[in-house]
């Protein structure tokens, strides 16, 4: 229990934060370029460091009607004070659901989230990408609220940008126009410049911006360093278990599936059509169809092969934090037929791996079966799928961007593995997504889910490490995460893949070439990808195409 004494000085101390807070910011109305918004005083969530939040400010104007598939458009201030004391709805998600956060779901869904300490004067500033496979998850997820990161002195923001068919629609009309289909994507570079005009009146600088995001949110960050090379608007560059980029559909297919069910023309007027009907009703369609969007290798936003790019320098030239977990595939083989067989064979050409070309006897080297790796299939699916989709990346974004373009690059692997983080416990590893929470500081919410088991005293601890390791990183990324032991990234010097999740005290010197040894393998391949799906929708009915 905390001495009364204690809880005086931090209540007297939270009272005198406050009082000269609200005086300099009365009632906390902000005038942005979206019109005034007011937030509101959180003195509960951390008592020892009040934290004023605006939530839910719309960045962008509302994306139904003919505003579908059309870029962001700039808001039109009101002369209304916004109110911004709670989360805006969720972008339509592409799943039934949609995970936590997403129960109010609207096209009015680009919104921007801030978290600052009072008094906050040129703090830096860390914009975060919700993860979710491209079809789900919103900013307004309990586990990446950023308070706790803000609580260490940076200006935390988070967004949501249009998910599925409404950001990423793969349309012909659209790809005759010259235009891009990642819709998702120029939401993105437009909560980056709302930030750029707006952070500095809630006390953040502006020339200090990091963007970052976990799994895709990871990968929309790949995205955005590539799609914006020049003028970038940020300092640094965060991805936590970032995929490597997905295989498209046919132009025109999945959306024309939509379409037909409305009675709209396959060809020329589709998108005006599809404008008239509700998000709703798309959204009933969508799932009853079972149709798939994901980012769209048009050569407008997105390019095939990150690594040719990075080498050439058409990326963003900021320092990258950059990681992944040591048992990424776990989870995402967990629901795959051919991951359980007696071997790999199946599952090669499964599109659970979609890697259709890859060589059997090449993988069959590499992941041996049964093994002291791999005891079974599903431990050698499991390693293959996170290599060629997530180390691979982190091992080749690395070395290049401090190889050709000698920029900083800070590289970890998350490897705690606890039995309270998931209901199937500790078979799974350190599974893709089990960083989130360590990172956030939001460990408070493991107890919230299967097996319903509380934090212990050291997963805390790991979670501070982090916390801090990653404020650091976005205070000054030239600097780095300044924690013991955590290095800067170097491909010569095989110890300086930072362990982080097994001590308490500060990151553990891993060996890289040891983990990154199948990359010599995928690396044969990953430029030629992604290639298109079939017309039939599965590797196995008939080749792919490039």
């Amino acid at each position: 229990m905390v001495p009364s004494s204690t809880t005086f000085r931090l209540s007297l101390l939270g009272s005198l934060i406050w009082g000269a807070a609200t005086a300099a910011k009365p009632d906390l109305i902000i005038n942005t370029s979206s019109g005034h918004v007011k937030g509101y005083l959180d003195a509960t969530t951390t008592p020892d460091a009040p934290l004023f939040k605006w939530l839910g400010i719309p960045y962008a104007q509302d994306t139904a009607g003919q505003n579908r598939w059309k870029p962001p458009q700039p808001i039109v201030p009101s002369h209304t004070v916004f109110d911004a004391s709670n989360y805006g709805p969720a972008c339509l998600q592409g799943r039934a659901d949609g995970g936590n956060g997403t129960s109010v779901q609207s096209e009015d869904c680009l919104r921007i989230n801030i978290i600052a300490p009072p008094n906050a004067t040129k703090l830096p500033v860390y914009l975060y990408s919700h993860g979710g496979g491209f079809d789900s998850g919103a900013s307004s997820d309990p586990k990446i609220d950023g308070t706790y990161l803000a609580a260490k002195g940076i200006i935390f923001a988070s967004y949501n940008y249009r998910l599925s068919l409404w950001g990423f629609p793969h349309a012909q009309e659209i790809a005759d126009e010259g235009k891009t289909q990642n819709l998702g994507l120029l939401d993105t570079r437009a909560a980056v410049e709302w930030l750029y005009e707006n952070v500095e009146r809630f006390g953040g600088d502006r020339t200090k911006i990091t963007l970052g995001g976990e799994s895709v949110g990871a990968e929309m960050t790949n995205l955005y360093l590539s799609a914006y090379p020049q003028e970038s608007l940020i300092q640094g560059a965060i991805m936590q278990s970032g995929d490597t980029a997905q295989p498209m559909w046919p132009i025109n297919q999945q959306i024309s599936k939509i379409a037909a069910n409305f009675s709209c023309p396959l060809g020329k007027g589709m998108l005006d059509c599809l404008r008239t009907k509700s998000g709703t009703d798309l959204k009933r369609v969508l799932l009853d169809t079972g149709t798939q969007f994901q980012p769209v290798t048009d050569n407008v936003t997105v390019w095939k092969d990150y690594v040719s790019q990075t080498i050439r320098g058409h990326t963003a030239k900021v320092p990258l934090l950059i990681g992944t977990n040591k048992d990424e595939g776990t989870l995402i083989v967990e629901g795959e037929p051919t991951a359980y067989l007696s071997t790999v064979d199946q599952y090669i050409i499964s599109n659970n791996l979609n890697f259709p070309f890859s060589s059997l006897s090449d993988l069959q080297t590499y992941y041996p079966v049964p093994s002291t790796l791999f005891p079974t299939a599903y431990n050698a699916t499991a390693g293959m799928w996170r290599d060629a989709h997530m180390l691979c990346l982190a091992h080749n974004l690395a070395t290049h961007r401090t190889q050709s373009l000698h920029l900083p690059v800070w590289r970890y692997r998350f490897d705690l593995v606890a039995p309270n983080l998931n209901s199937r416990g500790t078979r799974i590893g350190s599974f893709h997504g089990s960083d989130i929470r360590f990172v956030m500081g939001q460990w408070r919410t493991i107890v919230l889910s299967p097996p319903f088991i509380p934090a212990t005293p050291e997963e805390i601890a790991i979670s501070d490490l982090m916390v801090t390791a990653w404020t650091n990183f976005i205070k000054d990324p030239k600097l780095g995460p300044r924690i013991p032991g955590w290095e800067r990234y170097n491909p010569e010097d095989t110890t300086t893949l930072a362990i982080l999740g097994t001590s308490t005290e500060g990151a553990v010197p891993g060996d890289h070439l040891t983990a990154d040894d199948s990359c010599n393998y995928w690396n044969t391949i990953l430029p030629i990808y992604p290639w298109t799906f079939p017309a039939c929708g599965n590797w196995t009915c008939e080749s792919g195409s490039k």
